[in-house]
Protein backbone atom coordinates (compact mmCIF):
# COMPACT_ATOMS: atom_id res chain seq x y z
CA UNK A 1 0.00 0.00 0.00
CA UNK A 2 1.72 3.46 -0.98
CA UNK A 3 2.12 5.51 1.66
CA UNK A 4 -0.71 8.61 1.07
CA UNK A 5 -3.41 5.35 0.68
CA UNK A 6 -1.79 3.65 4.05
CA UNK A 7 -2.49 7.29 6.03
CA UNK A 8 -5.66 8.11 4.26
CA UNK A 9 -6.69 4.32 5.35
CA UNK A 10 -5.36 4.80 8.98
CA UNK A 11 -7.69 7.84 9.75
CA UNK A 12 -10.70 6.68 7.97
CA UNK A 13 -12.30 7.35 11.31
CA UNK A 14 -12.93 10.83 9.88
CA UNK A 15 -15.57 9.42 7.75
CA UNK A 16 -17.45 8.42 10.93
CA UNK A 17 -18.67 12.47 11.21
CA UNK A 18 -18.07 13.23 7.68
CA UNK A 19 -21.32 14.60 7.57
CA UNK A 20 -20.84 17.67 10.31
CA UNK A 21 -17.96 19.35 11.72
CA UNK A 22 -16.80 19.62 14.93
CA UNK A 23 -19.14 16.68 16.34
CA UNK A 24 -19.91 16.77 19.85
CA UNK A 25 -19.93 13.17 21.77
CA UNK A 26 -19.37 12.27 25.47
CA UNK A 27 -17.10 10.12 27.53
CA UNK A 28 -18.71 7.07 28.78
CA UNK A 29 -16.91 8.14 32.16
CA UNK A 30 -20.16 7.77 35.31
CA UNK A 31 -22.67 7.06 32.64
CA UNK A 32 -25.81 6.10 35.05
CA UNK A 33 -27.21 2.41 35.50
CA UNK A 34 -25.77 -1.25 36.22
CA UNK A 35 -25.57 -2.85 32.69
CA UNK A 36 -24.90 -1.08 28.97
CA UNK A 37 -28.95 -0.96 28.47
CA UNK A 38 -29.19 1.58 31.56
CA UNK A 39 -25.86 3.44 30.51
CA UNK A 40 -26.89 3.91 27.05
CA UNK A 41 -30.44 5.13 28.19
CA UNK A 42 -28.74 7.31 30.77
CA UNK A 43 -27.86 10.03 27.47
CA UNK A 44 -30.11 8.25 24.76
CA UNK A 45 -32.08 11.01 22.96
CA UNK A 46 -29.96 14.01 23.93
CA UNK A 47 -28.36 14.41 20.84
CA UNK A 48 -24.14 13.37 21.33
CA UNK A 49 -22.86 12.38 17.89
CA UNK A 50 -20.56 10.21 19.83
CA UNK A 51 -18.88 8.06 22.82
CA UNK A 52 -15.11 7.41 24.10
CA UNK A 53 -14.24 5.29 26.75
CA UNK A 54 -11.92 2.82 28.21
CA UNK A 55 -10.84 -0.29 26.51
CA UNK A 56 -12.79 -3.24 26.88
CA UNK A 57 -13.77 -5.74 24.72
CA UNK A 58 -16.70 -7.11 26.68
CA UNK A 59 -18.03 -3.75 27.30
CA UNK A 60 -17.97 -2.74 23.83
CA UNK A 61 -19.50 -5.57 22.56
CA UNK A 62 -22.22 -5.14 25.03
CA UNK A 63 -23.09 -1.35 23.94
CA UNK A 64 -22.96 -2.80 20.28
CA UNK A 65 -25.84 -5.04 21.19
CA UNK A 66 -27.79 -2.90 22.41
CA UNK A 67 -26.93 -0.13 20.14
CA UNK A 68 -25.96 -1.45 17.05
CA UNK A 69 -24.74 1.47 15.68
CA UNK A 70 -23.11 3.05 18.78
CA UNK A 71 -20.43 5.09 17.22
CA UNK A 72 -16.73 5.16 19.09
CA UNK A 73 -14.54 7.98 18.64
CA UNK A 74 -11.53 6.26 20.95
CA UNK A 75 -10.69 3.94 23.34
CA UNK A 76 -8.25 4.53 26.20
CA UNK A 77 -5.30 2.32 26.86
CA UNK A 78 -2.61 3.28 29.46
CA UNK A 79 0.62 2.03 29.82
CA UNK A 80 2.55 3.14 32.78
CA UNK A 81 6.42 3.70 31.59
CA UNK A 82 7.70 2.29 35.17
CA UNK A 83 5.98 -1.09 34.82
CA UNK A 84 7.08 -2.78 32.03
CA UNK A 85 4.81 -5.37 32.31
CA UNK A 86 1.81 -3.31 31.76
CA UNK A 87 2.58 -3.25 28.03
CA UNK A 88 0.96 -6.06 26.65
CA UNK A 89 1.42 -6.12 22.43
CA UNK A 90 -1.31 -8.21 22.37
CA UNK A 91 -3.48 -6.37 23.94
CA UNK A 92 -2.44 -3.51 21.89
CA UNK A 93 -2.84 -6.08 18.42
CA UNK A 94 -6.42 -6.91 19.87
CA UNK A 95 -7.53 -3.20 21.19
CA UNK A 96 -6.37 -1.90 17.47
CA UNK A 97 -8.15 -4.51 15.30
CA UNK A 98 -11.29 -4.05 17.31
CA UNK A 99 -10.99 -0.27 16.96
CA UNK A 100 -10.21 -0.31 13.25
CA UNK A 101 -13.14 -2.13 12.79
CA UNK A 102 -15.23 0.50 13.93
CA UNK A 103 -13.56 3.34 12.29
CA UNK A 104 -12.13 4.69 16.17
CA UNK A 105 -8.75 5.28 17.59
CA UNK A 106 -6.58 3.88 20.51
CA UNK A 107 -6.57 6.76 23.03
CA UNK A 108 -3.19 6.29 24.74
CA UNK A 109 -2.11 7.60 27.92
CA UNK A 110 1.28 7.18 29.31
CA UNK A 111 1.41 7.07 33.37
CA UNK A 112 4.97 6.96 35.32
CA UNK A 113 7.67 9.04 35.56
CA UNK A 114 8.86 12.14 33.20
CA UNK A 115 12.22 11.70 32.46
CA UNK A 116 12.23 8.63 30.76
CA UNK A 117 12.48 10.01 27.24
CA UNK A 118 14.29 7.21 25.71
CA UNK A 119 11.62 4.73 27.21
CA UNK A 120 8.78 6.93 25.99
CA UNK A 121 9.24 7.38 22.70
CA UNK A 122 10.52 3.33 22.34
CA UNK A 123 7.30 2.94 23.67
CA UNK A 124 5.56 5.30 21.21
CA UNK A 125 6.94 4.05 18.44
CA UNK A 126 5.85 0.64 19.20
CA UNK A 127 2.77 1.03 20.11
CA UNK A 128 2.09 2.99 16.42
CA UNK A 129 3.75 0.15 14.53
CA UNK A 130 1.46 -2.84 15.99
CA UNK A 131 -1.53 -0.39 15.42
CA UNK A 132 -0.06 0.54 11.94
CA UNK A 133 -0.02 -3.19 10.80
CA UNK A 134 -3.78 -3.32 12.11
CA UNK A 135 -4.69 -0.01 10.22
CA UNK A 136 -5.50 1.52 13.16
CA UNK A 137 -4.99 5.34 13.85
CA UNK A 138 -3.22 6.48 17.23
CA UNK A 139 -4.16 9.08 19.33
CA UNK A 140 -1.56 10.30 21.99
CA UNK A 141 -3.17 11.83 25.05
CA UNK A 142 -1.64 14.04 27.16
CA UNK A 143 -2.58 13.86 30.83
CA UNK A 144 -1.32 15.59 33.97
CA UNK A 145 0.62 13.86 36.51
CA UNK A 146 1.82 11.77 34.10
CA UNK A 147 4.43 10.69 31.76
CA UNK A 148 3.54 13.26 29.43
CA UNK A 149 1.43 15.67 30.42
CA UNK A 150 0.70 18.53 27.59
CA UNK A 151 0.11 18.60 23.58
CA UNK A 152 3.37 20.16 23.09
CA UNK A 153 5.37 17.45 25.27
CA UNK A 154 3.88 14.84 23.36
CA UNK A 155 4.84 16.43 20.01
CA UNK A 156 8.38 15.93 20.40
CA UNK A 157 7.78 11.87 20.68
CA UNK A 158 5.47 12.49 17.75
CA UNK A 159 7.71 14.04 15.59
CA UNK A 160 10.27 11.81 16.85
CA UNK A 161 8.39 8.60 16.13
CA UNK A 162 7.73 9.33 12.62
CA UNK A 163 4.48 7.46 12.15
CA UNK A 164 1.95 8.08 9.77
CA UNK A 165 -0.75 6.56 12.03
CA UNK A 166 0.08 9.35 15.43
CA UNK A 167 -2.15 12.22 16.06
CA UNK A 168 -2.34 14.15 19.10
CA UNK A 169 -5.27 15.14 21.09
CA UNK A 170 -6.13 18.47 23.02
CA UNK A 171 -7.84 18.26 26.64
CA UNK A 172 -8.83 21.81 28.26
CA UNK A 173 -8.51 20.44 32.12
CA UNK A 174 -4.93 19.36 31.32
CA UNK A 175 -4.05 22.09 29.44
CA UNK A 176 -5.57 24.60 31.87
CA UNK A 177 -3.49 22.52 34.88
CA UNK A 178 -0.21 22.90 33.25
CA UNK A 179 -1.00 26.99 33.13
CA UNK A 180 -1.79 27.04 29.68
CA UNK A 181 -4.59 29.45 29.97
CA UNK A 182 -3.36 31.81 28.36
CA UNK A 183 -1.08 29.89 25.74
CA UNK A 184 -3.96 28.15 24.01
CA UNK A 185 -3.17 29.75 20.36
CA UNK A 186 0.82 28.89 20.98
CA UNK A 187 -0.23 25.16 22.08
CA UNK A 188 -2.82 24.36 18.94
CA UNK A 189 -0.25 26.44 16.46
CA UNK A 190 2.16 23.62 17.04
CA UNK A 191 0.09 20.94 17.73
CA UNK A 192 -1.39 22.37 14.06
CA UNK A 193 -2.44 19.27 11.45
CA UNK A 194 -1.71 16.48 14.63
CA UNK A 195 -4.56 17.66 16.65
CA UNK A 196 -7.56 15.72 16.04
CA UNK A 197 -9.69 14.94 19.60
CA UNK A 198 -10.33 17.68 21.69
CA UNK A 199 -12.43 17.43 25.31
CA UNK A 200 -14.28 19.97 26.82
CA UNK A 201 -15.70 20.68 30.43
CA UNK A 202 -16.49 23.40 32.82
CA UNK A 203 -13.16 24.22 34.73
CA UNK A 204 -12.46 26.73 37.45
CA UNK A 205 -9.38 28.81 36.41
CA UNK A 206 -7.08 28.25 39.62
CA UNK A 207 -6.11 24.69 39.72
CA UNK A 208 -4.59 21.91 41.47
CA UNK A 209 -1.86 20.81 39.34
CA UNK A 210 -1.10 17.12 40.10
CA UNK A 211 -4.06 16.65 42.03
CA UNK A 212 -5.87 13.11 41.98
CA UNK A 213 -8.99 15.15 42.77
CA UNK A 214 -10.60 16.86 39.65
CA UNK A 215 -13.45 18.49 41.06
CA UNK A 216 -11.68 21.84 40.41
CA UNK A 217 -10.83 21.02 36.59
CA UNK A 218 -13.72 18.92 35.32
CA UNK A 219 -17.26 19.96 35.98
CA UNK A 220 -20.24 20.21 34.00
CA UNK A 221 -20.39 23.09 31.70
CA UNK A 222 -22.17 26.28 33.24
CA UNK A 223 -19.78 25.71 36.23
CA UNK A 224 -16.57 26.84 37.25
CA UNK A 225 -15.57 30.38 36.89
CA UNK A 226 -13.28 29.57 33.16
CA UNK A 227 -15.16 30.42 30.09
CA UNK A 228 -15.26 27.51 27.84
CA UNK A 229 -15.88 29.59 24.78
CA UNK A 230 -12.33 31.05 25.04
CA UNK A 231 -11.33 27.16 24.16
CA UNK A 232 -13.62 26.80 21.52
CA UNK A 233 -12.79 30.68 20.33
CA UNK A 234 -9.30 29.03 19.92
CA UNK A 235 -10.78 26.00 18.39
CA UNK A 236 -12.23 28.32 15.42
CA UNK A 237 -9.40 30.55 14.81
CA UNK A 238 -7.20 27.52 14.26
CA UNK A 239 -10.16 25.69 11.77
CA UNK A 240 -10.29 22.41 14.04
CA UNK A 241 -13.15 20.65 12.27
CA UNK A 242 -12.70 16.88 14.51
CA UNK A 243 -14.75 15.51 16.77
CA UNK A 244 -15.05 17.42 20.53
CA UNK A 245 -16.21 15.26 23.41
CA UNK A 246 -17.43 16.34 26.87
CA UNK A 247 -14.97 15.62 30.01
CA UNK A 248 -16.69 13.79 32.43
CA UNK A 249 -14.21 11.93 34.53
CA UNK A 250 -15.25 12.36 38.32
CA UNK A 251 -18.62 12.94 37.84
CA UNK A 252 -20.70 10.48 39.18
CA UNK A 253 -22.11 12.53 42.30
CA UNK A 254 -23.54 14.96 40.01
CA UNK A 255 -27.44 15.06 39.13
CA UNK A 256 -27.86 12.71 35.59
CA UNK A 257 -29.67 15.72 34.25
CA UNK A 258 -25.36 17.16 33.34
CA UNK A 259 -25.48 15.51 30.73
CA UNK A 260 -28.69 17.36 29.35
CA UNK A 261 -27.74 21.31 30.33
CA UNK A 262 -24.05 20.68 29.39
CA UNK A 263 -24.97 19.43 25.99
CA UNK A 264 -27.35 22.55 25.88
CA UNK A 265 -25.13 24.82 27.12
CA UNK A 266 -22.34 23.50 24.49
CA UNK A 267 -25.20 24.37 21.52
CA UNK A 268 -25.41 27.65 23.13
CA UNK A 269 -21.65 28.70 23.50
CA UNK A 270 -20.91 27.07 19.96
CA UNK A 271 -23.26 29.31 18.09
CA UNK A 272 -22.10 32.07 20.24
CA UNK A 273 -18.80 31.32 18.95
CA UNK A 274 -19.48 30.75 15.18
CA UNK A 275 -21.41 34.03 14.91
CA UNK A 276 -18.42 35.91 16.33
CA UNK A 277 -16.19 37.96 13.45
Amino acid sequence: MGHLNLIMALFASSALFATAANPFGVFDFDLRGKDPAEQLRSVDGIGYEGFTMWFNNDKLKAYQNVKPDFKLVAAIVVIDIDKPESFKREHIKNASRKLASMNAKLWLIIKGAKGKTAEIQALINEVAQIAVAEKCGVSLYPHDNCAVETAEEMLVYLKKANQPNLTISVHQCHELRAGNMNRLDEVMTAVGPYMDIITICGSDIKLKDNSEDWSDAIKPLGEGDYDPKEFLRALKRHKFQGPIILHTFGLKDKPASHYQTSYDLYQKMRAEVDAEK
